[in-house]
């Protein structure tokens, strides 16, 4: 499966006055994670969205298990890749690993391939996950995609 990295360094706004990592911005770093996925891949996510009647790829459900600590100034790799392709839905794992290379949280994202309702154009209904981006995902590979 394809797999991209990102590193992210612990910022100040990321913490709470203790200096340990606010949880919520993990599903901040999930959600990043896999538009950068679908990025690096081939699939412009910024370039599509609204074109041919694409919305984008909507959160179903989602979930962190958390096994260690973060502090300020620690370094984070987050690898993520698709664990499960289904027809118009996908889940995205995300692995979370400080630069002494301690897993510190997994986390998954359970997402839709979402277009235009055809009765209602507020609406967004599924739809199969194109060919080519089915392909992108499944091959082997990965990408640094830490700016």
């Amino acid at each position: 499966m394809f797999k991209t990295l990102q590193r992210i360094r612990v910022q100040w706004s990321h913490c709470d006055p203790a200096g340990i990592i606010f949880n919520p911005h993990y599903y901040v770093w999930m959600d990043q994670a896999t538009h950068q996925l679908l990025q690096a891949c081939g699939f412009d996510l910024f370039a599509q969205v609204n074109k041919d009647g694409f919305r984008g790829c909507p959160l179903v459900s989602s979930g962190l298990e958390f096994k260690a600590p973060l502090f300020l100034g620690d370094v984070v790799t987050v690898t993520s890749h698709v664990e499960r392709l289904g027809n118009s839905s996908f889940t995205v794992k995300h692995s979370f690993a400080r630069d002494d290379s301690t897993t510190v949280a997994e986390g998954h994202e359970e997402r839709v391939w979402a277009v235009d309702h055809p009765d209602d154009p507020k609406r967004m209904t599924g739809s199969p996950i194109p060919d080519r981006v089915r392909r992108a995902l499944e091959r082997p590979g990965v990408v640094d995609t830490s700016v």
